[in-house]
């Protein structure tokens, strides 16, 4: 899917500077911060020559976002055995789902 990787120029840190945060929130770095600043930006390049390549694209950057989420906490020193569990769970089916996507990408080109 190299062609969902936007050039190092295009992934500056603007795409967010007009948002305002919540009452209550800062800007302190979390373990998952990294994940979703990254996520954001890759679905915001996500797009393609139509509505249903765009959105496979879009789900794909969502569902590494959710992966990578899920990574950050189980490499965090969270220790629920329920929590642990849902993040492997959330692992492996966001990684079956981002191969069948990329599967129906192959098989549609645009």
């Amino acid at each position: 899917m190299g062609g969902m990787q936007a050039p190092h120029a295009a992934q500056g840190s603007g795409m967010m500077g007009g948002m305002q945060m919540p009452p209550g929130m800062n800007m302190a770095r979390t373990p998952f911060s990294e994940a979703e600043m990254g996520m954001h930006r890759a679905m915001m390049m996500a797009t393609d020559v139509n509505t249903q390549r765009t959105w496979a694209r879009k789900m794909i950057a969502h569902h590494r976002g959710a992966v990578a989420m899920a990574q950050a906490l189980l490499g965090s020193d969270a220790t629920d055995v329920e929590v642990r569990r849902m993040a492997q769970a959330v692992i492996d089916a966001q990684t079956r789902e981002i191969a069948e996507l990329e599967s129906w990408l192959e098989r549609h080109p645009g």
